[in-house]
């Protein structure tokens, strides 16, 4: 597995003068005059909560505990209690809509306020399709969380809150297998890998959501923002999902911005779409 690979042999390096950004994408758009869409598509998704509800090792990974020797038998029963919680109050729901590539300088606009650099603008034109989506895992699980944390059960709700961490990342995957499920007739035998890139990450500014949710709608699913960028019910996820070679996923996490980050999902992501078949 490569995964400090560069995009591809055209892509701009970090070492570019990033103000061509914007110009190269324009100039690389036009390779893209065949790739897939499924015309008029926008679908609401019902997922299943088995699907979604994440397992031990992800949430244990996301509280930087895994692998870790002798796991209290304590947090082990907190995590079960809050894994079956989880499975009783998970309402996920899905929408996506398909995106043309010469689309996606206007939705990716994120007022003036974008990295001169990043990941997703050196992708895109070298795709094969495009949605944008947005996903929910519903009011219930939020409200339980709090709850727990009101009425005294504090170690819970933390553990519930991390479960429903690690079940909105599955949110993002999920919908890429399902837009890879909608390509599949029109690919042929092509192999694609769907990836999602979301605003408030890889030098998208969060104010991108403005634009999205407008071409989108997630309220068609219970999903608004607030003045802020920010999606309710919180454990909700949106973006742009990007089918293509896995090549074109891959790249260097060494963008002026990646300092600061703290999560640096985009290598987990990538690791994964890595594994699979």
């Amino acid at each position: 597995m490569k995964v400090n690979a560069h995009i591809n042999r055209n892509a701009m390096t970090n070492e570019d003068c990033p103000q061509t950004t914007k110009k190269r994408f324009a100039s690389s758009i036009r390779f893209n005059a065949e790739s897939i869409m499924v015309k008029g598509m926008r679908r609401v998704i019902e997922l299943n909560v088995d699907d979604v509800v994440p397992t031990p090792i992800e949430v244990l990974e996301n509280q930087g505990m895994a692998g870790r020797a002798n796991l209290p038998a304590r947090i082990r029963d907190l995590l079960d209690s809050a894994r079956e919680l989880f499975k009783q109050l998970a309402e996920p729901r899905g929408i996506l809509e398909d995106l043309p590539i010469f689309d996606f300088e206007a939705i990716y606009d994120g007022n003036g306020m974008n990295s001169p650099e990043g990941p997703v603008p050196l992708i895109v034109p070298h795709a094969d399709g495009l949605a944008l989506f947005a996903a929910t895992l519903g009011n219930a699980l939020i409200t339980k969380s709090s709850e727990l944390f009101a009425q005294g059960g504090p170690a819970l709700g933390f553990m519930l809150d991390a479960v429903n961490s690690s079940g909105a990342e599955r949110l993002g995957m999920l919908m890429g297998l399902r837009f890879l499920e909608l390509l599949k007739e029109k690919s042929g035998s092509k192999a694609l890998r769907v990836q999602y890139y979301s605003p408030g990450h890889c030098g998208w500014h969060i104010s991108g959501q403005t634009k999205l949710f407008q071409a989108l709608h997630p309220e068609d699913i219970g999903i608004t923002l607030n003045a802020s960028w920010a999606m309710q019910p919180v454990k909700s996820i949106s973006g742009i999902l990007v089918a293509g070679d896995m090549k074109i996923h891959r790249f260097k996490p060494t963008f002026s911005f990646c300092k600061q980050c703290k999560e640096h999902k985009c290598v987990q992501r990538l690791k994964i779409l890595e594994s699979h078949n």
